[in-house]
């Protein structure tokens, strides 16, 4: 298994669509909850370095799935690169299907290069714990962990309903790329439903390509109704950064 998400098209992770499979119009829409830090160039457009992906050095368009991976990237412990590039490194955030749209037509004009989304490291130590529990190698676990971004889902797949915003009222099976927030959301629905209790309700972990994977092979019944609820430090970062470049009122008349 690559220790990075190729982006080399989505199409490629998306496995030929069974009977009643989720349209992938609703996987994308999906995948737009998922919030990254792109790594831009001047003009705000996808910039490729010369990183080093899987101990080879190759142009890839990188992302990063928390601020803290970004901030590895920044400081040279993550994709190795040079220290010119990392002091011109710039960042904004984007969704996953955002990056995709974007970097999928540059991979296609050079087949050589790659697209890759840096893990968050305050997340490693949790998906190492919960792949093992879910019968991987401890080894393996511990690579995938510290290689790849991670979605947390509950299995099974309890739902809750949003108690304010767009969605209020709404039933969705929450995950998230942040494991402490799908624990507390699965330790509540042990505590208040003895059904659940009963059932092993427990946190898992996923690789974000096999997430992506699953969106488009499982029948729309089965994960029509999950949802990634966007990381919180990103999104605090969005609505800073839409203060920032929001145009100033006009003044009173």
């Amino acid at each position: 298994m690559s220790g990075l998400l190729a982006m080399a098209a989505l199409t490629a992770l998306l496995p030929p669509a069974p009977a009643r499979a989720l349209p992938e119009a609703e996987v994308m829409a999906k995948l737009d909850s998922v919030l990254l830090l792109m790594a831009i160039d001047g003009q705000g457009q996808p910039k490729a370095m010369t990183a080093n992906i899987d101990g080879k050095p190759v142009k890839a368009y990188l992302a990063a799935i928390s601020i803290a991976a970004a901030e590895e990237i920044k400081a040279g412990k993550r994709f190795g690169l040079a220290e010119k590039e990392r002091a011109e490194l710039r960042f904004t955030p984007v969704s996953l299907a955002r990056f995709n749209r974007l970097v999928m037509p540059l991979l296609q004009q050079k087949q050589a290069d790659v697209g890759a989304v840096a893990p968050d490291p305050g997340q490693m130590a949790l998906a190492e714990q919960l792949l093992i529990s879910q019968k991987l190698p401890a080894a393996q676990a511990r690579a995938i962990a510290a290689q790849q971004p991670m979605i947390f889902c509950p299995e099974p797949g309890l739902e809750v309903s949003a108690s304010e915003g767009a969605n209020k009222g709404k039933p969705f099976v929450p995950c998230s790329t942040d494991g402490s927030f799908v624990q507390a959301i699965v330790q509540r629905g042990i505590k208040e439903s003895p059904q659940l209790a009963k059932a092993n309700a427990r946190v898992i972990a996923i690789p974000l390509n096999a997430f992506i994977a699953y969106l488009g092979r499982e029948p729309a019944e089965r994960v029509g109704l999950v949802r990634v609820v966007p990381s919180a430090g990103l999104v605090q970062l969005v609505q800073q950064l839409s203060k920032q470049t929001r145009p100033p009122a006009a003044p009173a008349k």
